[in-house]
C-alpha cells in the first residue's frame, strides 16, 4: 500500500500547469521543454504565443490540448503561429468562433472544431490529417484549403451545408460519411484517392462534377441520392460498392471501363441514365443493380458468354432499348436471363475498339492540340479523358483532337493507355 501512495505521489508532483497572460498551460515534456494549451474560460480574439516563461523556464507551445476550448461560446478569432496538433473537442461548441489561424498544425483531433457554427474559412497549409468529426456541423463553412492532407476521418465535414468545393489533392483516405449532407458542394478533385468509403458523399444534393482519376472502389453508398450529378468517369474502378449511385436522378453518362463488381442497387432509380457499356471484365452485377433506370436506350455488353444476373432492367427498358452485344453472340444472350428480355438485341463488332484501347492508340501534340490516332470516331469508340496536373478532369468524350487548352501539362487517358503531354 505504501508503495502505491509513493508511485502516485511522483505522479501528481510531476504534472505542472500554470497561467500566464490568461491562457492556461500543462506541461507536456520537461526534458524537451513542451507544453499544451488547457482549459480555461477564454474569449474574443486569442493569441496563443510561440513559446511561454514560467519559473526561468522557456517552453515551447506545441499543442492545443482536448477540450481546451470547448464551449467557448464568445470566443472570435484564434491565431497559433507554433501550433502542430490539435487535439480532441479542442474547439468544440465555439459558436462565434469566425476564424483561425493555423500554419503550423499537423493533426487536427476528433470533433476538434464540431457544431462552430459559425466558422467561415479554414487554411491548413501542412496539416496532413484531419480526424473523425473534426468539422461536424460547421454550417457557414463555405471553404477549405488542404494542400497536404492525406487522411480525412469520418464525418469530417458531415453537413457542412455551405461548402461549395473541396480540393484534396494530397487525400488518399477518405473516411465514411466524411462529406454527407454537404447540400452545397459542387464539385470535388481528388487526383490521390484510391478507395472512397460508405456514404462518403451522401446526399450531396448539388455535386455536378467529380475527379477521381485513381479511384479503384467506390464503397457502398458513397454518392446515394446525389441529385444534381450528371456524369462520372471511373477509369480506373474496379468496385462500385450496394447503392453507390441510388437516387443519382441526373445521372446521364457512366464511364467504367475497367470494373469488375457492380454492387446491389448500384445505379438504381437513376431515371436520366440512357447509356450504360458493361466491359469484359464485369463478373457480377448485384441484383435490382439498374432497377428503376426507365431512360436507358441501349446497353452495350462485351461478354463472349453472357453473364448471369438480375440487375432488373424495367419493362419499358426491355421493351424500347438496344441491347449491343458481340458478333456471333446473339443467340447465346437470347436464351440467357436476363439479356432474354430483351426485344431488340443487335451484334456490334467490338475488336476493334478492344485493340485500339489496348495497344493502337497513339497519343500526340500538334500545332497546340492534342490529337488521338486509333479508334473509329463512332459513339462506342474509347472515351477519352484528359486531366490537368491539379487531377480536375479538363474533358471527357470521343473527339480525336482536343484543342482550346491552356498550356500546361496534362494526362490524357484512352482506356488503358496513360499518357503525360505538355502544351
Amino acid at each position: 500500500m505504501g508503495f502505491i501512495l509513493l508511485t502516485l505521489a511522483g505522479v501528481a508532483a510531476s504534472a505542472q500547469t500554470f497561467e500566464v497572460d490568461g491562457i492556461n498551460y500543462n506541461v507536456l515534456s520537461e526534458a524537451e521543454g513542451t507544453v499544451e494549451v488547457t482549459s480555461g474560460d477564454y474569449s474574443g480574439d486569442v493569441v496563443i504565443p510561440a513559446s511561454v516563461a514560467y519559473n526561468d523556464r522557456e517552453y515551447a507551445v506545441t499543442t492545443v490540448g482536448d477540450h481546451a476550448f470547448y464551449t467557448c461560446r464568445s470566443l472570435m478569432s484564434v491565431s497559433m503561429p507554433s501550433i502542430t496538433t490539435i487535439g480532441n473537442t479542442a474547439f468544440g461548441s465555439c459558436a462565434s468562433l469566425t476564424s483561425v489561424s493555423m500554419p503550423s498544425v499537423t493533426t487536427i483531433g476528433d470533433r476538434a472544431f464540431i457544431d462552430c457554427s459559425s466558422l467561415v474559412s479554414v487554411d491548413m497549409p501542412v496539416a496532413t490529417t484531419i480526424g473523425n468529426e473534426a468539422f461536424y456541423n460547421c454550417d457557414a463553412l463555405t471553404s477549405v484549403s488542404m494542400p497536404s492532407v492525406t487522411t480525412i476521418g469520418n464525418e469530417a465535414f458531415y453537413n457542412c451545408d455551405a461548402l461549395t468545393s473541396v480540393s484534396m489533392p494530397s487525400v488518399t483516405t477518405i473516411g465514411n460519411e466524411a462529406f454527407a449532407g454537404c447540400d452545397a458542394l459542387t464539385s470535388v478533385s481528388m487526383p490521390e484517392v484510391t478507395t472512397i468509403s460508405n456514404e462518403a458523399f451522401y446526399s450531396c444534393d448539388a455535386l455536378t462534377s467529380v475527379s477521381m482519376p485513381s479511384v479503384t472502389t467506390i464503397s457502398n453508398e458513397a454518392f446515394y441520392s446525389c441529385d444534381a450529378l450528371t456524369s462520372v468517369s471511373m477509369p480506373e474502378v474496379t468496385t462500385i460498392g450496394d447503392l453507390a449511385f441510388y437516387h443519382c436522378y441526373a445521372l446521364t453518362s457512366v464511364s467504367m471501363p475497367s470494373v469488375t463488381t457492380i454492387g446491389r442497387s448500384a445505379f438504381s432509380s437513376c431515371y436520366a441514365l440512357t447509356s450504360v457499356d458493361l466491359p469484359a471484365s464485369v463478373k457480377m452485377i448485384g441484383n435490382y443493380a439498374f432497377y428503376g433506370c426507365s431512360g436507358l436506350t441501349s446497353v452495350y455488353c462485351h461478354w463472349e458468354q453472357p453473364l448471369e444476373c438480375e440487375p432488373k432492367f424495367t419493362s419499358e427498358v426491355l421493351m424500347n432499348a438496344t441491347l449491343y452485344v458481340p458478333t456471333g453472340t446473339k443467340e447465346a444472350y437470347a436464351k440467357t436471363h436476363p439479356w432474354s428480355g430483351f426485344i431488340n438485341i443487335e451484334e456490334r463488332d467490338y475488336s476493334g475498339i478492344t485493340d485500339a484501347t489496348a495497344s493502337e492508340v497513339v497519343i500526340k501534340v500538334i500545332d497546340g492540340a492534342i490529337v488521338i490516332e486509333g479508334g473509329d470516331g463512332t459513339a462506342s469508340a474509347p472515351v477519352v479523358e484528359v486531366y490537368s496536373a491539379g487531377g480536375a478532369c479538363v474533358y471527357r468524350g470521343t473527339d480525336t483532337v482536343i484543342g482550346g487548352l491552356t498550356h500546361g501539362v496534362y494526362v490524357v487517358r484512352v482506356g488503358g493507355t496513360v499518357q503525360k503531354v505538355a502544351l
